[in-house]
């Protein structure tokens, strides 16, 4: 049961389906109050685990589709977005995060089977409940990647605090939103808790919890179907407190001996998370959600030593944190260059050329060890150029853009990876801007339609001539130049160049 609870965390295009949660396609929402009608727009919303000890490691998990209000496409949160989706297909006050959390709980011994589809059967608005067998018809999930491991809700909560603004996307009819990242935490924490009876031998299976330093305390239940015998304490408290592996026995008495006592487990904690932060942002023991307890569980204050992180410089830093019980902890800080820095994010499926020597790389954070390709500088007809797939950030907060090699003739055609989005380096392949004048440059000439879609062929010019433009107007994600006559060119830059 736990390995199939298994593949349906690390699988989440899967249980996305499962649940219902990844089928909005036909979601209609009706009014925002009695006296005001919401209009409402299709909205698209990628979905990728990552991990946090590893940014270059990610898994796509599906894409989140329904209606929402229009108002969102100026700027809403991811919160904002997932309530939404998710009120069609969960019951009210549940959320994808509940979902989650049910599901990472069993996966990592926190809950049992009986009581983990309890749970979801009690969040899912779907009329059929979920059981064992439904479980076992979700397979084919991955977990190469994300072996032993926890979603980190903290971060994923502050994840969903950001405001985004939905992109357009004329093609498809739709808005995008820019992809959600759900934070993926290697266990670092075991705790084996035994249940013995009187001469030494199991009263029951061991149960093991896992998890990471500074999760969410749990409880764990002791067994009560041990016949003729009660457990001394009647649940075990899991705290996370300190990475590591630990164990814990629970004695089972006859009833006439039994003396209830309190979970022994120690309340000193230390907890928090790796943080993000702009350039020049403060930082405080609150930016990493840092909380400390004594041994018995009374809060604590927390320090921490920034003498080796530059906050004005984008980088990923170390930074130990130590409370008033003597506990450190080391967390990562990564710092990223200020929003006015970066350069503008193009729609995916955008059309770029290089303008400057360019390397593929494997990860978005650039080593020359994991070049897969180069492109030398070429003539402007010449130049490579490349499909906008997905974005990503290098540890130190730069922009790349994932790419497609689209060179039919090259071969690297169809290779993918990533490049630097700066505009030095690579732009746009078709003019954003109407002109007055062009001049075909490309060595074979170019077409002349009647569509926009360029199916219908009227003539062919020749390199050199000179043409008039009257406006120019977008099609997909592309643009044609619309001439004197209601003709259509294309806007490819390596094959026409506007001259007035």
């Amino acid at each position: 049961m736990r390995h199939i609870i298994k593949h349906i965390l690390l699988g989440l295009s899967t249980l996305l389906i499962a649940t219902g949660i990844g089928s909005l396609a036909n979601v209609q929402q009706t009014t925002a109050n009695a006296d005001e009608t919401t209009n409402e727009v299709k909205c698209q919303v990628d979905t990728i685990f990552q991990s946090e000890n590893d940014p270059n490691i990610t898994k796509s998990t599906g894409t989140l589709t329904g209606d929402l209000s229009d108002s969102y496409t100026q700027g809403c949160t991811y919160n904002d977005i997932l309530k939404s989706l998710s009120v069609q297909q969960l019951k009210p006050g549940y959320t994808l995060y509940d979902f989650l959390n049910a599901c990472f709980d069993y996966a990592n011994g926190i809950t049992g089977p009986d009581e983990t589809l309890d749970h979801i059967n009690a969040m899912s608005n779907d009329m059929s409940q979920y059981d064992l067998k439904k479980l076992e018809a979700i397979n084919d999930a991955d977990l190469s990647l994300f072996p032993n491991a926890s979603v980190d809700m903290t971060a994923t909560r502050a994840e969903a605090q950001q405001v985004v603004t939905p992109k357009w996307d004329a093609d498809n009819n739709t808005y995008w939103v820019p992809t959600f990242i759900i934070y993926v935490v290697d266990n670092n924490y075991q705790m084996t808790i035994k249940y013995v009876l009187p001469n030494g031998s199991p009263a029951h299976d061991d149960v093991v919890v896992t998890g990471y330093a500074g999760k969410a305390p749990a409880t764990i239940t002791s067994p009560t179907d041990v016949k003729g015998y009660v457990p001394d304490q009647s649940a075990v408290k899991v705290n996370f407190a300190k990475e590591g592996k630990y164990e814990t026995v629970v004695h089972y008495v006859k009833p006439n001996h039994q003396t209830s006592r309190p979970a022994t487990t120690d309340q000193a904690s230390l907890t928090a998370n790796n943080a993000t932060i702009t350039a020049g942002d403060q930082v405080t023991a609150a930016t990493f959600n840092a909380k400390a307890t004594d041994a018995t569980g009374q809060a604590l204050p927390v320090t921490l030593d920034l003498n080796q992180a530059k906050l004005t410089r984008p980088g990923t830093y170390k930074i130990t944190l130590k409370a008033a019980n003597g506990k450190t902890l080391t967390v990562t800080l990564t710092v990223k260059a200020a929003e006015a820095a970066r350069p503008a994010i193009l729609p995916k499926q955008s059309k770029v050329y290089a303008l400057k020597i360019l390397y593929l790389y494997q990860h978005p954070t650039f080593n020359r060890h994991q070049r897969l390709a180069k492109y030398p500088k070429a003539n402007r007809t010449k130049r490579p150029m490349f499909v906008v797939t997905n974005y990503a950030y290098s540890k130190a907060g730069r922009l790349r853009y994932q790419v497609k090699d689209i060179n039919a003739k090259s071969k690297t055609a169809g290779k993918t990876g990533y490049v630097t989005a700066k505009k030095a380096f690579i732009a746009l392949a078709y003019y954003q801007q109407a002109a007055k004048q062009i001049k075909v440059i490309s060595k074979t000439g170019i077409n002349v339609y009647t569509d926009l879609s360029l199916t219908k062929k009227v003539k062919h010019v020749k390199t050199g001539r000179i043409l008039k433009v009257t406006g120019i107007q977008h099609y997909n994600l592309t643009t044609r130049f619309k001439l004197n006559n209601n003709q259509y060119i294309t806007a490819n830059r390596k094959l026409v160049m506007v001259t007035k």
